[in-house]
């Protein structure tokens, strides 16, 4: 004999349930009201049937549905596990001709005068044994192990305000029961010993379960409202309340709704730990393996993968729409990720939201809000509460670190760097951040203790990349692409692809596109074009990105926006800025405070170009505001002014301030600016003044110089 009890835990339950069904000689359906709306009874009932191989039995007042009705069916409604019950004889009878191939009769029944001389008093005797059932259930509760780990909860008989009612409340209640009994991680009482509970004082309560699920029901018209709320046994604290009002369309779908309601708002409270882990709070072993395999793909933060991780989050809400982290994960995705079929109105945040309402102690949940939040008090607020809930999530710290404003709180975005790499000391897009901070703070020293701990841990490719990025820093584009090109000819596949992230900026810089290009292949169609300055890349962005999306996707709208510019489509960009917002002030929400001083000169020229002379310059003045917040020794700071200026028609404080950074020997990073100056549109409003060309002159024959450094090139 087999049941799906038995599926075992590494296998997809399809796959055994159907073999099951093909190798039985005999399947049993148990039709109950339930039962008869479930999908997946129907059709294995279907395939039995099919196979010439169905037994049937019904064990409430309903009867099976079309067309399972012109199949006979014992009767087990009212059976109480006698073998002489003429519903179990025949059930019997019609197992034991399917399995021996032999046509069985029942035997007849045998009168029993003991049972005559009972049967004015079964239903005294039957109400007796329920007592007695119920007695001993609670009796078991009351007495349980105290090692027992499963949070004990006892789902008491709602309450129906009208009498009319209570067919329908029993139901809901039934619902709820199931569903709450589901999760593995919990003990639900069985119905009659949560009578029992709700007849007894609250000492035998807090004796018998760690929380009591408590709800009303009223019905007005057509709708129903269901007062639920959830109370902790050992101190009384109501932990959860809720209240759900649907109309009174289907009552049975209604029920089923409820009930699932309820199990999705009280699963992650009561999860292992309150639910702070997602391998906490219960689902099936197919949504769990689905949903790592689509966390893992978010993680990448490559586009392909997270696309996919989004269809595969979508599924997985449909599949167990109360597991939630999926939800959390979701919102990551949808922030991360562009993708053209997401609804509008299906926010990221309402996601995280979602997934808070399911499980408030969720990590995860906390740390997508506040991803998704952005900047500001609110966005810390939630970030912390996830560290809080979860001291070794990474991604709330990293989520934390940078969201801070690097202006004012630079110290505690290293602390936070810091503390990421203490977990993860292996881990080098963390390394690499802290690496960046502490070069820009001018502690050099302790570049050089992070590059002798990862050696002395005798790993290569680390100990490629900080020397790779010490040499970045220090202005040696040739060595740092040398250096990653002979790590490169020995490394395997795997090892390479850090190395040639790395070494992928240097040679932009050096104005090595193709190279570049073949080491990180453009996830993009346009950005070819974009390289060349060529005018279809706007068709294709176009076609591709809404003007909120252009302005808000990585670094695009900081090299698509040169584009525009360089072929004369000032007034295509102006569109472009007037479809995402009516004022400088909504812009700057839109692209945040940071990338606005990146953008809004280049935004400012394209307005200037159809006339809109006030909002270019209100844009420039709240970039500059914003810029000016940053430290003047900061290198990218000064030439993010310098463009401000220059846009500005401050020529001289522009040239001043750019000149205060070439002679440093700095050379522009592509990204905002491209290897050539003048082909950077604001800066490029600097030309009229001769020291312009004389700085171009020296950051090309630098890159020159570079370039012979590095000799002759390839890539295995």
């Amino acid at each position: 004999m087999w049941w799906d009890a038995e599926l075992p835990a590494h296998r997809a339950y399809s796959e055994v349930i159907t073999s099951n069904l093909e190798s039985s000689a005999a399947v049993v359906v148990l039709w109950s009201s339930t039962a008869a709306k479930s999908q997946w009874v129907r059709a294995e009932a279907d395939f039995a049937r099919n196979a010439g191989k169905l037994v049937q039995a019904r064990i409430d007042d309903s009867f099976p549905p079309l067309p399972f009705n012109q199949i006979q069916c014992a009767d087990l409604n009212r059976w109480r596990g006698g073998a002489a019950h003429p519903g179990w004889a025949k059930l019997q009878s019609s197992i034991a001709t399917l399995v021996s191939g032999e046509e069985q009769r029942p035997a007849p029944k045998q009168r029993n005068r003991f049972e005559d001389s009972l049967r004015p008093y079964r239903w005294w005797i039957a109400a007796a044994v329920a007592a007695i059932i119920a007695a001993a259930a609670i009796s078991f509760v009351l007495t349980r192990p105290s090692n027992d780990q499963k949070p004990v909860l006892a789902v008491l008989p709602f309450e129906s305000l009208d009498s009319r009612d209570a067919s329908l409340v029993a139901g809901m209640w039934e619902d709820t029961r199931q569903a709450l009994g589901r999760n593995p991680q919990l003990l639900v009482l069985g119905p009659n010993s949560s009578e029992e509970l709700a007849k007894k004082d609250s000492g035998a309560a807090r004796k018998a379960a760690d929380y009591l699920l408590n709800a009303s029901i009223r019905r007005a018209g057509d709708r129903i409202r269901v007062s639920t709320n959830l109370t902790r046994t050992n101190d009384g604290t109501q932990i959860w309340s809720d209240s759900f009002e649907r109309k009174l369309d289907d009552v049975f779908a209604l029920e089923s709704q409820i009930a699932s309601e309820i199990e999705g708002r009280i699963r992650g409270r009561l999860a292992k730990g309150g639910g702070v882990k997602p391998e906490n709070i219960a689902t099936s072993g197919e949504v769990y393996a689905l949903y790592n395999d689509a966390r893992v793909k978010v993680r990448t933060l490559k586009y392909d993968a997270v696309t996919e991780a989004y269809d595969e989050l979508r599924q997985i809400v449909k599949m167990d729409p109360n597991f939630a982290p999926a939800w959390a994960t979701l919102a990551v995705a949808k922030q991360f990720g562009v993708n053209k079929r997401i609804d509008p109105n299906d926010t990221a945040e309402a996601d995280a939201r979602r997934a808070i309402a399911l499980a408030p102690n969720l990590a995860a949940g906390h740390a997508a809000l506040g991803l998704i939040l952005g900047e500001g008090p609110a966005s810390e607020s939630e970030l912390r509460r996830a560290i809080e809930l979860d001291p070794g999530d990474v991604e709330a710290l990293q989520w934390l670190a940078d969201s801070l404003d690097p202006q004012t709180r630079s110290n505690d975005i290293l602390t936070l760097y810091s503390k990421i790499v203490e977990i993860e000391p292996l881990w080098w897009p963390a390394m690499h951040t802290r690496l960046s901070l502490l070069f820009r703070s001018g502690d050099t020293g302790a570049v050089e203790e992070e590059l002798t701990r990862v050696e002395r841990l005798g790993d290569r490719r680390l100990t490629t990349a900080i020397k790779i990025v010490l040499l970045w820093y220090r202005g040696d584009l040739s060595s740092a692409v040398k250096t990653g090109l002979a790590y490169d000819r020995q490394a395997g596949p795997k090892d390479r692809e850090l190395v040639a992230t790395l070494i992928w900026q240097p040679l932009m810089q050096l104005g090595y596109f193709e190279l570049a290009d073949k080491l990180a292949t453009p996830s993009f169609d346009y950005i070819p074009y974009i390289r060349r300055n060529d005018p279809h890349a706007l068709d294709m962005i176009e076609a591709e990105l809404t003007p909120q999306q252009f302005w808000t996707f990585g670094e695009l709208a900081s090299v698509g926006s040169k584009v525009y510019l360089l072929n004369g489509q000032g007034p295509r960009l102006a569109k472009q800025y007037r479809a995402a917002a009516s004022s400088a002030e909504e812009f700057k929400a839109l692209v945040g405070k940071y990338r606005l001083v990146e953008v809004a000169p280049a935004a400012a020229l394209a307005l200037r170009s159809v006339g809109d002379e006030a909002q270019a310059r209100r844009l420039l003045e709240l970039a500059e505001e914003e810029a000016l917040k940053g430290p003047r020794a900061n290198v990218d700071q000064r030439v993010l002014l310098a463009r401000i200026y220059a846009v500005e028609g401050r020529t001289d404080e522009g040239i001043s301030m750019l000149w205060s950074v070439v002679r440093t020997g700095w050379l522009p990073p592509y990204v905002p600016i491209n290897t050539d100056i003048a082909l950077d549109p604001p800066l490029n409003e600097l030309r009229t003044d001769p020291r312009f060309e004389q700085m171009r002159r020296l950051i090309l024959s630098a890159i020159r110089r570079e370039r012979a450094e590095l000799g002759s090139i390839s890539l295995s």
